[in-house]
């Protein structure tokens, strides 16, 4: 099966129905290289999160499609909304004028293999993306932020992880400062580094 059929199985397993009658399809992730992905967005920073209603017809086509939530780039929406158009959906039941499907879909910088070498230069890049994009909310609400910390503590010995789990939010914060000075480093060693600091009770 070719990847993109592939994604188009996967797409029609994950829809599920809504109270409002609306249609949800889980989240499509899209990485750089892929072709849902416009090229250069991610050297620059740029992924999030879109949301985009579907109508869809008799033949299980998309008849319209519209931004529900921005991703906050209109490259990425944009995107998004072309992706979207491009799947088969379940048709509307017969005799209805057409449905609705909320289709996720999530631009994502890293591959999950990939988060433990991330360097703090990439990661900067990032930050200052995020920063300038959401600046109600602080660097460790970051999703590349979050996922490293969650994989910090299976590295630590047993009597680390439950201060750490107590201050995995500090430790993080501590690490994203060091960043800003120390390029050549990962980001994950740093907060291993910090939470190696952390008294073992």
């Amino acid at each position: 099966m070719s990847t993109h059929a592939a994604l188009l199985a996967a797409f029609m397993l994950a829809a599920f129905q809504l109270p409002s009658g609306q249609m949800m399809i889980g989240d499509t992730l899209v990485y750089p290289g892929e072709a849902a992905y416009p090229a250069g967005l991610a050297a620059r920073g740029v992924q999030g999160r879109a949301v985009v209603r579907v109508s869809v017809n008799a033949e299980g086509k998309a008849a319209a499609t519209a931004i529900g939530t921005s991703s906050r780039s209109r490259e990425l929406d944009d995107a998004a909304l072309a992706l979207a158009r491009s799947y088969p959906y379940p048709p509307a039941k017969k005799g209805a004028a057409g449905s609705e499907t909320l289709v996720t879909i999530r631009f994502i910088k890293d591959r999950p293999s990939d988060l433990p070498k991330k360097t703090c230069a990439d990661f900067n890049i990032d930050k200052a993306w995020f920063s300038a994009t959401f600046p109600w909310k602080r660097p460790g609400d970051m999703e590349v932020v979050k996922a490293l910390q969650d994989r910090v503590i299976f590295t630590l010995p047993g009597p680390q992880q439950m201060p750490y789990a107590r201050n995995s939010s500090a430790v993080a914060a501590a690490a994203i400062d060091a960043c800003a000075t120390r390029p050549g480093d990962t980001l994950f060693a740093l907060m291993q580094q910090e939470a190696a600091k952390l008294p073992r009770k």
